[in-house]
């Protein structure tokens, strides 16, 4: 058996976001598997009650790294490092845009993380990408040898296609509504004026967005949701699971047009609950939907307004895209993604 210890330090923040959902599945699924022994560590935040019920995350001390319990592997999850003793350590790199000069955060706070990041990917033993649109990403950069990194594709809990969950009270206006969907955090990278655009003309649509304020959104973001009418504007901060698997099932699209990402959750997300997808023609975002979702290009809402009208128009169209995002969404399990850590954890040792 595999002794773990995972940095999961997003969940204790937040439950919410991508790299927190990381953290969940991977700490639940870890549990369920009977070649591991994993446990769960966080350096900051204070966990809810919920997550440290079913997880019982520990909090990280200074010491552990010289005096604490030993681990075969040290498992960051959170773009960082554990201050954990291990045989082995492991990093998962998300993205890479903090590795480089960019538009998707402040010019302080990328030259802070990307020094950081840039000198633990120089200390690890492995590093592990969300996708392989990632690991090609930092191999261009040269800053980890190919043999050093690879792939493990995230996963989705697909619920089974005849579950239809009943709507709750405070939603059953809005998904009686048509609405185009977007789950993500509010900045500049998830390129929010490009899904307002391709909404605001279409009448009788409505947007839906749920997720909180990031970078830029003060900025740009902001302005870019007063181009469409504020009545047909619908903001939720975070939505549990049970009221999201609604939104999706009933929205007329999933809409993810981001400038990049490092693999796109929503995608899988509004696939397995049976919503069409429109999501970018460029980075992550292609090899998570290959086929099965409406490619775009980031800087054309014109190509996503004309999506939403055909998924509105064709129904024989709305169903083909329905069935294929159900095969695909199928394919990314998060079973498949912890035997493929252990693969990983295995050969390192």
């Amino acid at each position: 058996m595999i002794r773990i210890g995972y940095d999961v330090t997003a969940l204790a923040h937040s439950a919410y976001g991508g790299i927190a959902q990381v953290c969940l599945h991977t700490l639940r699924q870890a549990g369920r598997n009977p070649d591991m022994d994993a446990h769960g560590y966080y350096r900051s935040g204070r966990p809810s009650e919920e997550v440290n019920r079913e997880l019982s995350l520990k909090k990280m001390s200074l010491g552990d790294r010289w005096w604490g319990e030993s681990f075969d592997i040290v498992h960051g999850l959170c773009h960082r490092l554990p201050r954990l003793r291990g045989r082995r350590s492991v990093y998962t790199l998300h993205d890479v845009w903090s590795l480089y000069p960019n538009r998707y955060q402040s010019p302080s706070f990328q030259k802070k993380i990307g020094a950081r990041m840039r000198r633990e990917l120089t200390l690890v033993d492995f590093v592990v990408t969300d996708s392989e649109t990632t690991r090609t990403n930092l191999l261009e950069l040269d800053l980890a040898p190919p043999e050093k990194v690879a792939a493990a594709h995230l996963g989705v809990e697909t619920p089974p296609e005849n579950d239809d969950p009943p709507v709750p009270p405070a939603l059953a206006d809005l998904v009686a509504t048509k609405y185009v969907l977007f789950v993500g955090r509010l900045e500049y990278r998830k390129n929010l004026g490009h899904v307002v655009d391709a909404v605001a003309s279409l009448p009788g649509v409505n947007l839906v967005l749920v997720g909180q304020p990031g970078f830029g959104y003060e900025e740009s973001v902001k302005k870019q949701l007063g181009r469409i009418d504020s009545a047909r504007l619908h903001l939720f901060d975070q939505v549990n699971d049970h009221e999201l698997s609604v939104l999706y099932r009933h929205a007329i699209a999933t809409m993810l047009p981001s400038w990049e990402e490092g693999f796109g959750l929503p995608i899988l997300e509004g696939m397995s609950h049976g919503s069409p997808v429109i999501t970018s023609n460029c980075s992550a975002a292609t090899e998570v939907a290959a086929e099965a979702a409406v490619l775009v290009p980031p800087d054309d809402p014109a190509t996503s307004r004309a999506a939403v009208e055909r998924l509105l128009e064709d129904p024989p169209f709305r169903d083909m895209l329905i069935h294929a995002g159900r095969v695909r969404a199928a394919t990314f399990t998060w079973e498949r993604y912890i035997e493929r850590l252990v693969t990983i954890y295995r050969q390192l040792l």
